[in-house]
This record gives C-alpha cells, structure tokens and sequence, in this order.
C-alpha cells in the first residue's frame, strides 16, 4: 500500500517539483491555503494551519504517514518589515503542523533553510551554532528549535534549491533563462556562495532519510560551493545563451538590502555519510535542467482555471489517428457515420455536419429561403452568429427580451412583438430562439405562436446537445423546422470545430447539405439536366464551403460515446456550486421543471446594490485569483454594427439587467472539487486569493 504524504505551502515550487518526482510512488496531497493549482498525478485540498486543532481535523481527513512541510514566509525583506507576519508564518504556522502531527503521530519533515549560518566561513555543519542575521532567519531558527522540542522524531532540512518554476512564478533557474532568451541584462552577485541542489536530487535524499526513519537535522544540499554569478553563467552557457548579458555585481554594492550571510554554504557530509551516496554537482545538475525542457518532461503547474474546456481521452485520439492513417481526410464515410449517429441520439431524420454552428446557422436560414426584405428575430443574449446568420441572408434582424429567470427568450416579450408586429405589418419570417446554458426555451409554448403568426423556427442549441426538453431530447426537432448544435472545445462535446443542423424535413436536409458544399450536386436526379459523362457535376444554388471533415467527424463520434457521462458530471457541477455559494447577493440559475439543461454554462448573477460587492469587483478578483470566468453574453444590440441598425438598450430591460449582473463561472467534466472549492471559497468571502501574476517582486535584491 502506498504511503501517502501531504505537502504544506503545496502551491510553491518546492512542493510542486518534489510531488512531481515522487508522484508515481506516493499518494502525494498538495495542501493549499490561498492559491488553487493542479499538479498531475496529485490531489489537492485546503488545509488550515491557523491552529494545532485546525490542522488536526487536516490530518484526520487526509490520513497522511508523512508532513512535509513547506509553508512559510521567504522574502528576507517582507520579514523584515512586518516582523509579525515572519513570526506567525514561519513559527506560529509550523508550531501548530508539529503539535498535530506529535498528536497524530504522522512524521513531520521541515523545510529549514541555509541562512542560519554567520557568513563567515564556508561549508558549515549541522553541529555548529547558528547566527541568525535578520528576521527572516530569526524565525526559520525558533521554527526549527520549537519542532525538534515537541518531537525529536521530525526531521528538519537546511537546504537551498533550484528547478523549473510554475506559470505564476519563476524560480531562480526560469529568471535567469528567460531573461536572457530576451536579450535583457541580468545583475549576479560574485560574492554570494551557496551549495544549491536540484530538487529532485534533493527530493530523493529526504524519501532516503525517512525510509531509513532518520530524525533531526540535516543539511541536503549540493556538493559545489558557487556564487550565483557563476551559476548564472553555467547555465546560460548550457542553454546556449549570451553570457555577456550576466553582469557581475557585489553584494557590499547594494545599500538597499537587509543585512544577510553571503556565505550559506552548508556541508553534506553528514548526509552523505549516513545513506552512503555522493551528490551530483551543479553542472549534472543543470544538465538535466537542460534534459527536461529538451523533451518536455518538465510542466510549469499552472493556477489557472478556465470558463471551459475540451475533455479529450486516448479513445478520442485514437480514433483521430485512425482516420490519419486511412485513405480519407475530408470528405469520406465518418462525417456521414457522424451524422446518422448524432439524430439517432436526438431522434431526428437528419443531421448536416458542417465546420461551425454558425454555418449551419446560415445554411438553416438559406435553407429556409431567408433573403433580402425578410425579418429575423433572435434573442439579444447570445452569441452574434444567432443574428449575423441572417444578415448574411440579406434579411433585417431583430431581437425579443429575454426571460428574468431562464435569460431565453421570453415568450410573453414574444406575444407581445408579434402583435404588434402583425399591425405594423412586420411580422418575422425566422425566429431563433436561443437555449442559453444548455436550458431550452419554452419550445411548446414558441411553436404555438408559430403557427398563429407564420413563422419558421430555427433552434439554436449550441448549448444544449445532451439535455432535454419535456423528457425528449433537444434537437428533436418537434418544435421546430431546424436546430442547431456546436461543437467548438468548451461546448458538451468538441470536434475541434464544428456544428450541426437537424431536421426532419428532407428537402430541408438535401438543400442544407448543398448550400455547404459550394451549392454543387453530383446525383444526376438533381441536376437540371442530363450529364455529359461520369465527371459530371452541377452547382444549382451559390452555396459555401462549410464542410466538415473527416478528421473532426471522427473526434465527434469518439465524443458522442460519452456525451452522457458529460452532461451528468455537468449537472453535478451544477448541484456542488448550488450548494457551495451561500450568499444571499448571488442569484444562481434557475430551471425550468419541463427542461434537463446540458449545462454547457453555470451563470450566476451579482444583485445590484447589494451592499457587499459590486458586478464588476467580483468578475475582476475572480480573474485576479486564475478563475478565468466569462460574461456570456454582451447583449448583440449593444455591439457597433448593430447600434448602426438604430437599437435602444431601453427596449430590452431584462437583457440590460442581465448584462449588468451575469457572471459565467467554470463548468467543464474535469473540472475537480477542489477547484469548486477554490472558486466558492474566493466567491464567499472565505479565502483572499493571492493574484496570480505575484512572480515574488526583486529577484535582484537576493541573487
């Protein structure tokens, strides 16, 4: 059985590098506190440390055999002028994970550090007394003493390391290289020794000295005493890059820092005696730096967290590669394959796939005989290819209000339009109501209408393939002549590209599937008249090359496969989300009893006035925090080409209040709990997120 081992501090570059290396032995837990990422192979959760008790009900939940613990203040300045919070982060903080872990017996390994040495000789032993300088080292002391006192079976680790860093922050390695790879100047001290060792190195020899059950302290550190200086230019010269961009700078030049060693070099002997290894030198090393980035085995984790995203598995790439190695790319027997399984799943005639939504959108008005002189009307809350497509036609476009529960269109907006429409003898010959999120509209209800009022009705339903209306799937097309699905990554499923119109008209059908193919037939039944041989082909309508291919028809149909699975593991997202966000300023989708969405999007909505936190603060501290949430959608009237056409925001008062308040939070399959968590937590008040763009200010003022 594998031991399992939870990081502290698990959104910093140790603990990234070091779970990333012991990933495919133990069960490796990243305990976060204010930033959420995701490291494959690991889990992540949220850990408090604010008290011994705290951090217990952690340890009880996780069950880990060992702590390692890697939280803590490391800006030597920042200590030092707010010596309350060096304290409370670098003891307080680590006092409270010793106690529990004596209590629980877990094994506690701490993360110390090479500045507690006086500076003045090189290569000091575990055994000889410590000179703390400033605050920073200070604390770094009183954690290591106060741990060791409350278990002698901790382990406590001086070190100092390098590696790759993350998305949001630079390591020490990343400053040099990228700062270099951009032709900019870089200032290195000649006179700062350390003995750095790369981490993995350094990862291995701490899981060596707990197999072993060693306990006090340790230094774990390389085997070359080196100033930074001339780390820099080994590794610029390793990576081929200008060296004379490194500028020598001293240390006693620089006024501005806080006194500090500039000598932290540590010896490994003890070590290095006690497991019988030696330790690899700087330029191993950086050679395998070099390694990692050559064949991509190195991963900057990331924070972010998308609106949405594609899930793609081994089947769906296979099945691409599949149709790679066969004799047809673009127009062979998948796309077909594809159609037929896609209407069998809606119970549908006819599927025209084609290589977006809003080519089928155009097609269906085409199809339709939409042209110069016709109204189309369409919801002002979506996406402009719902309106474009008919502009495309040459027809006039105009938009009803949309519902303030569903944010579809509003059907008694829509009676209202059509009699008015009906006097002034302006009645639309479209419309297209739009299911947004994955709800359908009220189809029965928009049907009736059209046969009172004479309207076709295109269903776009980019949102929606896996959801259902009245327990019957959307896209039935029993309410309507033609529906469309999209098939873009963040959609249900993906085709890279792509889109579909249903019908169950054939005529319908046939004319969609010309009008994506350059208007061009080959059946000589269709042609106007008989063919001049075998070679022979007519183009009767000024159609499009809207095609899909093969390629992407393939992916669609590994896809469908699991399009079930998607849509429940999107409405289990939806359910956490209904009970995680808790404010009463937050009004949460709302669904209609007669519809199952396919929850292609989780809209909230921040009430105005609230006297908590305004549309605008919300979406910014958000995104600030890596939760890259969207507003979906900018009412179309309101974009410049439409306000050509004359439109009043005043005549659209649900789609304006919309438009003040909707935030779309992530909704995607691999979405995990932990990063629900993460987002409800920064939504509810709970965390204060750290900005993801804090790559730690001064690299020049410590190397």
């Amino acid at each position: 059985m594998r031991k399992t081992v939870l990081f502290t501090g698990g959104s910093g570059l140790l603990a990234i590098n070091w779970a990333l290396c012991i990933a495919d032995e133990f069960d490796v837990v990243l305990g976060l506190h204010h930033r959420n990422i995701s490291v494959p192979g690991t889990r992540t959760t949220w850990i408090d440390m604010e008290s011994s008790n705290a951090f217990a009900v952690s340890l009880e939940k996780i069950q880990p055999d060992i702590v390692i613990h890697c939280a803590g203040l490391t800006n030597v300045e920042k200590c030092e002028t707010d010596p309350q919070l060096a304290q409370h982060a670098n003891v307080d903080l680590a006092v409270n994970v010793a106690i529990a872990c004596k209590e629980k017996n877990v094994k506690l390994v701490y993360i110390s550090t090479d500045h507690l040495v006086s500076g003045k000789k090189p290569l000091v032993r575990e055994e000889e007394p410590v000179s703390p300088m400033n605050m920073y080292a200070q604390t770094k002391s009183e954690a290591e003493k106060r741990i060791l006192s409350i278990s002698e079976e901790s382990l406590a680790i001086r070190t100092n390391f390098y590696g790759w860093g993350s998305s949001y922050r630079d390591s020490f390695s990343d400053f040099i290289i990228s700062n270099l790879r951009k032709g900019q100047s870089i200032s290195l001290f000649t006179d700062f020794f350390y003995t750095p060792i790369l981490i993995e190195e350094l990862a291995n020899v701490v899981m060596q000295l707990l197999s072993i059950n060693a306990s006090g302290t340790f230094n774990v550190v390389g085997n070359e005493r080196i100033s930074k200086f001339e780390f820099g230019t080994r590794l610029a010269k390793r990576f081929a890059l200008n060296t004379e961009l490194i500028k020598s700078i001293k240390f006693s030049d620089r006024k501005d820092l806080i006194i500090r060693p500039i000598d932290l070099s540590l010896s490994n002997q003890k070590t290095s005696t006690l497991l019988n290894r030696t330790f690899g030198d700087v330029n191993e090393g950086i050679e395998q730096l070099y390694r990692q980035e050559q064949n991509g085995s190195y991963k900057k984790v990331t924070s972010m967290i998308p609106y949405g995203r594609q899930d793609i598995s081994e089947q769906d790439i296979q099945a691409v590669v599949d149709v790679l190695r066969s004799d047809w790319l673009t127009q062979g027997p998948v796309v077909p394959a594809f159609e037929k399984a896609v209407a069998t799943y809606c119970g549908v005639d006819f599927g025209v796939a084609v290589n977006s939504a809003t080519s089928a959108l155009h097609i269906a008005c085409l199809s339709l005989g939409v042209g110069k002189g016709d109204i189309v009307w369409t919801s002002p809350i979506t996406f402009v290819a719902s309106a474009n497509c008919a502009v495309y036609c040459g027809a006039s476009v105009d938009f009803v209000d949309v519902d303030p529960l569903t944010y579809n269109m509003s059907v008694e907006a829509l009676k209202i339009k059509l009699e008015k429409a009906k006097r002034e003898g302006k009645l639309p010959k479209v419309v297209i109501p739009v299911h947004l999120s994955g709800q359908s509209c009220k189809m029965e209800s928009i049907h009736e209408l059209s046969k009172k009022y004479g309207f076709k009705i295109i269903e776009d339903a980019s949102h929606c393939i896996g959801g259902k209306y009245k327990n019957e799937p959307i896209g039935n097309c029993r309410y309507s002549s033609i529906t469309v699905f999209s098939f873009h990554p963040v959609k249900i499923i993906t085709t890279g590209e792509g889109g579909m119109a249903m019908t169950n008209d054939q005529a319908l059908g046939l004319s969609m599937a010309h009008f994506r193919s350059h208007g061009i037939v080959r059946y000589e039944h269709e042609m106007t008249h008989a063919p001049d041989g075998p070679w022979y082909y007519e183009q009767i309508d000024l159609g499009y090359n809207y095609r899909m291919t093969d390629i992407q028809a393939a992916l669609g149909l590994s896809q469908l496969k699991r399009l079930d699975e998607f849509v429940e593991k999107r409405h289990a997202i939806a359910k956490r989300y209904n009970e995680t966000l808790t404010q009463n300023w937050l009004t949460l989708p709302w669904q209609h009893a007669d519809t199952y969405s396919g929850y292609h999007l989780y809209i909230i909505r921040v009430k105005k006035n609230n006297g908590v936190i305004d549309h605008l603060s919300l979406f910014e501290k958000l995104r600030k925090a890596g939760i890259l949430v969207n507003l979906h959608y900018i009412p179309v009237y309101r974009q410049p080409f439409y306000q050509k056409m004359g439109f009043q925001k005043e005549d659209f008062p649900q789609a304006e209040s919309y438009y003040e308040e909707a935030i779309s939070l992530p909704m995607f399959p691999t979405l995990t709990i932990e990063q629900q968590e993460f987002v409800a937590m920064v939504i509810n008040g709970q965390i204060e997120a750290l900005p993801v763009d804090d790559t730690p200010k001064g690299f020049q003022n410590i190397f």
